[in-house]
């Protein structure tokens, strides 16, 4: 049976409907009642329809009010500067080089696919390439501004007609549906694209609104298409999650673009009243957004800098929720930057471009005066940056003061982001672990999973979101076994019911934070395993010994018997496997990592390397993965001596070192104690296994415990470790 869909009945009128007249419009949609539609209305009254249209989009591209970041007629001037200022910048080149590809039919969709329409003949709906998301982004128009940036810089009549031409064609050839039929499809009036169409498209409508190549009848069918726009995501925007914010922002901005219109102010009164409860419902209090994924934490936060930036231009008063969410978010993004310049690849977050993030650094310093972020951006206004700030911002941001941020460790309880980095060099050490919980289908069953960087290279990695469709890969990527983590009984930490309906991740209790100039520690467990017959907990120590390595102590507690494997992705490339000393490492010319397992035994686990899928830019590429499976009862202890190095392997030697309490000698189930050492240095470690009941996190019926009623940690026996004795379940010292 064949399903029908939008595509198919897209100019069937059960389903949609064309656009109305310019007289219908203007007499039923537009508030004539305005003083300055007299003109438009007197016109209307004597039937010259043609002349009351000319009259309406005179006063838009009047002074007489604001609209958006920068007015139509601020746009010559907008042109001056960038031709004076700008024509040698890299980004401007960019978006020439971009914007002719695009004249041509040539146009990048996602994940740096293009589709090519020769002659112009687009074909806005048809499956490209393997996932739906391709057309999906096809019809956000994101590419856009490369048109309009590149007629500024140029003055070039070919970027305006490509505009004209591509929104008529966009506009004629889907027409909105007349309900709520086809929301739920992935298809070009999907809610969300709607919604994202409603702030990608205004930059260059303003900018092209002044061109003779922009036809009078083209605008005011954009015009109409904004209103069916409006109405539609008003409609059946989203409850919850990032697409709700996405919705509000683009209703929000096409009121201000459009007040005109008779239902723009209640867009307006609407989207203002509602989105400060999405901003709260998306993002924890520590400024962590919910759904575990650094890229969507970016795609929130830029809701908020666009609104910010809009409504300081406009004089739109909005409470101090969006200014202090945006604060705080930024300050999480500080610590998600690794050391490559990228975002931190967990959950929904894939290769990014670089660019991308230094202008949000730079957005962030200019519109909250702050040297660590611009840092982070560019010395000099980014041109990008120039489309939301205007030209009175180059010389203000000029004298924002750069300044290398202060905190390397942060810790973000409720969001579960622990970040520990060396200094803030491209080549330093960097360790990140997931701790907290994840709301919605972007979130990965990731608990406790560890992203190590050195060397300017991601050496422990994350497997990366995959494709949108819910497929063989795309299933392997949201699971245990592609993180680096444990997996128990071959089972997920969290089951997902449905691919983006599905419950939050496992709960996660950090039970200790302890950052110092030498090293970082963590220590937390997660409960997802706890749904078992016999219920399983696995606890995670980290120690991030500053430009030397990285100690995974890994713990699990159970009754019976269970099979457990234990996971590291390694970068694509060659990996060797020394399985008498039972060490793994890889063989790049530049940046390495070696994987020692402290006396392992065939007996006790199997070490293999796997091959896994890892996802980047749209395509996946097979890498290889260390997999250490053991079976066992009680509680079982797994470490794990992570080493990064450059061409030359480390000499290094692991040494078990006895511990004591009471005279009676500690067991490898009680305590880690490691003598560490390498070319010149010697670390001695020693890490208590007793100190904390993980199992206190979990009342009676399988639920946690509000953290007052949590029992204080175990007061630590006095321990003899080497010729010293020690009352902490965590001893680190250099020889």
């Amino acid at each position: 049976m064949t399903l029908n869909g939008y595509k198919d009945l897209r100019h069937n009128s059960a389903y949609t409907q064309i656009l109305p007249t310019d007289e219908h419009f203007l007499l039923n949609d537009v508030n004539l009642e305005l003083p300055e539609l007299q003109e438009t209305r007197l016109y209307l009254e004597k039937g010259n329809i043609e002349a009351a249209r000319d009259a309406f989009l005179k006063l838009i591209a009047s002074t007489s009010r604001r609209r958006y970041y920068f007015d139509i007629s601020d746009v010559p001037q907008l042109m001056k500067v960038v031709q004076s200022k700008y024509s040698r910048d890299q980004g401007a080149l960019r978006d020439i080089a971009e914007a002719d590809r695009i004249v041509q039919g040539d146009l990048p969709i996602f994940k740096e696919h293009r589709v090519v329409f020769p002659d112009n003949k687009y074909d806005w709906n048809s499956w490209l390439y393997d996932s739906s998301q391709y057309q999906l982004h096809l019809t956000r128009f994101v590419y856009l501004k490369r048109l309009s940036r590149a007629y500024c810089l140029t003055g070039n009549e070919k970027y305006a007609q490509c505009f004209n031409d591509m929104m008529e064609h966009f506009i004629d050839d889907n027409p909105v549906p007349k309900d709520g039929t086809f929301r739920g499809e992935h298809c070009t009036w999907d809610p969300l694209s709607v919604g994202v169409r409603l702030f990608q498209i205004p930059e260059a409508f303003v900018t092209f609104f002044g061109s003779a190549s922009f036809k009078p009848e083209v605008k005011m069918k954009m015009i109409k298409s904004f209103l069916q726009h409006g109405n539609y995501v008003r409609a059946f925007h989203a409850s919850d999650g990032n697409h709700v914010c996405m919705q509000m922002r683009g209703l929000i901005q096409v009121a201000l673009l459009l007040p005109e219109l008779k239902a723009s102010s209640a867009w307006l009164d609407y989207a203002l009243r509602e989105l400060p409860a999405f901003i709260r419902q998306n993002v924890f209090d520590d400024g962590v957004q919910i759904e575990a994924s650094p890229n969507y934490h970016v795609i929130v936060m830029r809701d908020l800098y666009e609104l910010v930036s809009l409504f300081q231009r406009l004089d739109v008063e909005a409470p101090e929720i969006y200014k202090e969410t945006l604060v705080k978010m930024l300050d999480v993004l500080i610590q998600l930057r690794t050391p490559d310049g990228q975002l931190l690849r967990f959950g929904d977050t894939d290769k990014t471009d670089e660019r991308e993030i230094r202008n949000i650094f730079s957005t962030g310093a200019y519109l909250f005066g702050r040297g660590d972020l611009k840092y982070l951006g560019y010395e000099e206004l980014p041109f990008a940056l120039l489309w939301r700030f205007g030209p009175e911002a180059i010389q203000p941001y000029k004298q924002i003061v750069s300044e290398q941020p202060v905190a390397t460790s942060a810790d973000f309880r409720v969001g579960g982001y622990l970040v520990s980095r060396e200094n803030w060099q491209q080549n330093a050490m960097y360790a990140a672990m997931r701790a907290g919980k994840g709301i919605g289908g972007h979130a990965h069953s990731d608990a406790l999973s560890v992203i190590l960087f050195a060397g300017g290279r991601e050496l422990i990695r994350d497997s990366g979101m995959g494709l949108f469709e819910w497929n063989r890969e795309r299933k392997y990527a949201v699971s245990t076994r592609a993180h680096n983590t444990i997996v128990v009984d071959e089972q997920d930490q969290h089951v997902r019911g449905m691919h983006w309906s599905t419950q939050q991740t496992a709960a996660c209790k950090i039970w200790d934070i302890r950052n110092t100039g030498a090293y970082d520690y963590w220590f937390a467990s997660h409960y997802g395993y706890t749904r078992f017959t016999d219920p399983v907990i696995h606890s995670r120590k980290v120690l991030h010994v500053k430009n030397r390595y990285w100690l995974i102590v890994d713990i699990l507690e159970a009754d019976k018997d269970h099979k457990v494997e234990q996971y590291f992705h390694l970068p694509t490339g060659d990996v060797i496997g020394d399985w008498k000393t039972c060490r793994i490492r890889t063989n790049d010319p530049e940046a390495n990592v070696m994987l020692v397992f402290p006396e392992q035994k065939a007996e006790d686990a199997q070490l293999v390397i796997e091959s896994g899928l890892n996802y980047r830019l749209g395509k996946y590429e097979v890498s290889p993965v260390v997999k250490r499976t053991i079976q066992a009862a009680g509680r079982t202890i797994l470490e794990t001596l992570i080493v990064p190095y450059g061409k030359e392997v480390p000499v290094l030697e692991v040494t078990r070192l006895p511990v004591h309490r009471n005279e009676s000698s500690l067991t490898r189930q009680e305590v880690t104690a490691l003598q560490i050492s390498g070319e010149g240095w010697m670390d001695e470690i020693c890490l208590s296994h007793d100190s904390v009941e993980v199992a206190t996190f979990l009342d009676h019926t399988g639920n946690p415990v509000a953290e007052s009623l949590l029992p204080s940690p175990v007061q630590e026996e006095e321990i003899r470790f080497g010729q010293k004795r020690y009352q902490d379940d965590l001893i680190f010292r250099r020889v």
